[in-house]
């Protein structure tokens, strides 16, 4: 029997932040330890090319000589090998011209990038290796104890989808998953487990704060579900455990979430929730 794990969420203050975005990509550099978080979608602006560094109180910007193409993305992760972070493939909005029926509000095209970036606490470098499994907008985080990169979820690479503000996206073209696949720098392998999470895409995947395994926090559950979910969830390497904290964060898709190792917490920023994009901070205390 998995053991009793106990959990809240606290909001921060910050004196400066990310604007309003979803689906940004966040990873904790352990070489210089400080969160980085790259990216993101907000509906007025688009996708972002920004880079910020998170030092445990405040965010600041900072301007690397290269960077990635703005993008939505979750797959940030630590490379302890390399003493890096990468950063793997994303998804590229361009205005369509049309607008929401009813907000009148710009409605975007998505199409997956399918490259590799790594980034050495200064400046991005691109790099040509292999891709992740056939899926976009999954999550994934580094599993210390084993040095494997854990993936979850996500939907079927599929045609350019058309999305808006408050417009459903089209999932006719592919469906979402609930797979747990592993990568250990050379092959990637599916765990088939019976306990997991619901499929879902846009879902929050940190490290474990006590370096075994990974959490995530809830995605979008997609046609047949609650179209936003905000449960929590641990996976030790072999078995996923749901938690049930007395407090948490909104239901929402798009969460940035990464383990601050110096505080010995998670955090958790933004997101889109029920017709709205949100620049809130959570950290994530437990007690194992």
């Amino acid at each position: 029997m998995p053991k009793t794990v106990n959990a809240d969420w606290i909001r921060l203050e910050t004196r400066d932040s990310p604007s309003p975005r979803a689906s940004a990509a966040i990873a904790f550099d352990e070489a210089r330890a400080n969160v980085v978080l790259f990216g993101g979608f907000s509906a007025s602006h688009g996708g972002h090319s920004q880079t910020w560094i998170f030092d445990g109180a405040d965010w600041t910007e900072v301007y690397p000589t290269r960077r990635p193409s703005e993008r939505a993305t979750n797959n940030l992760c630590w490379l302890p090998c390399r003493d890096r972070l990468v950063l793997v493939t994303g998804v590229k909005f361009s205005p369509t011209g049309g607008h929401h029926p009813i907000t009148g509000q710009r409605v975007w095209s998505e199409h997956n990038l399918g490259d590799t970036w790594i980034f050495d606490g200064e400046n991005w470098q691109e790099l040509r290796q292999s891709q992740y499994p056939n899926y976009v907008h999954q999550a994934s985080a580094t599993d210390f104890q084993s040095g494997r990169v854990i993936v979850f979820g996500g939907i079927v690479a599929g045609p350019r989808t058309v999305v808006g503000v408050l417009l459903g996206r089209d999932r006719r073209e592919s469906p979402l998953v609930d797979e747990t696949w592993i990568f250990d720098g050379g092959v990637w392998r599916q765990l088939h487990l019976v306990t997991r999470p619901t499929h879902r895409q846009f879902a929050a995947m940190s490290s474990h704060p006590d370096e075994r395994g990974v959490l995530l926090f809830g995605g979008h559950g997609g046609e047949g579900k609650p179209h936003l979910l905000d449960d929590t969830w641990i996976f030790d390497g072999e078995n996923w455990q749901e938690l049930h904290p007395s407090t948490s964060p909104s239901p929402r898709e798009g969460a940035c979430m990464t383990y601050f190792s110096m505080n010995r917490q998670v955090v958790l920023f933004g997101g889109r929730g029920d017709n709205e994009y949100l620049n809130d901070t959570w950290v994530l205390a437990l007690d194992t």
